[in-house]
């Protein structure tokens, strides 16, 4: 089998980009937008209503679209996230409107579908699934559930296994029903794959878009709203097969010993860890516990001043963020970051400096 998912933040970034969207149709999606053009903004509940009144897609009529729709535009950039009277609404992005401002001014349904193919080149669960088609070339439904769903059971329980998702062994984005519902659909309304005789391949404009889309980023910017891992996932992919690891982190908590342990047991190359860290009470009570309950060495350095949170294999990956190794940061926050495929000198340097000014610390 040809390998396409290579690393645990590639599983995450399918996994979170695209949890609860289940389904698609071209009619619909520029329905929202143009209802979002006219309105200013809508909330879950709101768009559930629209959904149902302008959708003919029997899935819309189901009152619990509204938020999984509110989170696909999020994921393209079209939409962002504003807060009136404790409630959150989705409204237009600067990038969102420039885009309806373009279908508006499309005179066929062509120019339409190319306005939206463009769209959907931010969203890598897409990229993935016509990545597929195009090395396999005339390839069934059956094979890609088969295929590209086990790839997401293996990673998904590795990810479960890092303390990332709840569950492990999940097929999804690509099973059965989302394939057929969501994959297909989107891909051939968007004129992206040809469907002759049960079996699909791209077209012109499919091999067009994966011609400027990258499977794998050197360089990927993230972010992240409460409830998306995404920059948990990138911290633990540094982590996964790393040998002399570095994380710098002003504050940490149970958190960190959450994901050193499980990373401890999956990670068999690991042989030391390096923690810069600001000299707290509540630092080093969270690290003493942390050193307590595993057996590899852990160097801990403390630089008051700090403000920086990176995670770095010099000999890999690495991610620089504005998020702590807390939970609240991880998984409760807004928090941006940048996720490299391979540490640029910059970073090492960056990181090599820190530990320079840095004091060492007996936590005991």
């Amino acid at each position: 089998m040809i390998i396409i998912i290579e690393r645990p933040y590639q599983a995450a970034k399918i996994y979170f980009s695209s949890y609860g969207i289940a389904w698609f149709d071209l009619d619909t999606f520029i329905k929202i937008l143009e209802y979002l053009s006219l309105k200013g903004s809508s909330s879950n509940e709101e768009l559930n209503k629209v959904l149902m009144r302008l959708s003919k897609n029997k899935l819309a009529t189901t009152g619990r679209e509204g938020y999984y729709f509110n989170k696909l535009l999020w994921h393209l950039g079209i939409v962002i996230t504003k807060k009136e009277h404790r409630k959150k609404y989705y409204t237009l992005s600067t990038y969102g409107r420039k885009v309806v401002t373009s279908l508006f001014s499309a005179k066929t349904k062509e120019e339409k579908a190319e306005i939206i193919r463009n769209v959907f080149k931010r969203w890598y669960p897409l990229v993935v699934f016509l990545e597929y088609i195009r090395r396999h070339n005339n390839v069934r439904k059956k094979d890609i559930v088969e295929d590209l769903g086990m790839i997401m059971r293996k990673w998904t329980s590795i990810l479960h296994n890092l303390g990332i998702t709840k569950k492990g062994n999940i097929s999804k984005p690509y099973n059965n029903f989302v394939v057929s519902a969501l994959f297909l659909p989107l891909s051939l309304q968007l004129g992206l794959i040809e469907n002759e005789s049960s079996r699909y391949h791209l077209t012109k404009e499919g091999k067009e878009f994966l011609k400027y889309t990258e499977l794998e980023k050197d360089i990927d910017v993230i972010r992240t709203m409460p409830g998306d891992y995404t920059i948990y996932s990138a911290i633990a992919d540094v982590l996964y097969d790393a040998k002399e690891p570095i994380i710098v982190s002003p504050w940490v908590n149970g958190t960190l010993k959450t994901l050193i342990k499980n990373v401890a047991r999956i990670n068999s190359n690991l042989e030391e860890l390096t923690i810069i860290i600001r000299n707290t009470q509540r630092n080093q009570e969270n690290l003493k516990t942390l050193i307590k309950s595993v057996s590899i060495p852990i160097n801990v350095f403390e630089y008051n001043n700090l403000h920086a949170k990176v995670t770095i294999n010099y000999k890999g990956p690495a991610i620089e963020s504005s998020a702590n190794l807390l939970a609240t940061s991880l998984k409760r926050n807004y928090e941006v970051g940048t996720y490299y495929r391979k540490t640029p000198l910059e970073l090492a340097l960056a990181v090599e400096e820190l530990v320079s000014i840095s004091r060492k610390i007996l936590v005991v």
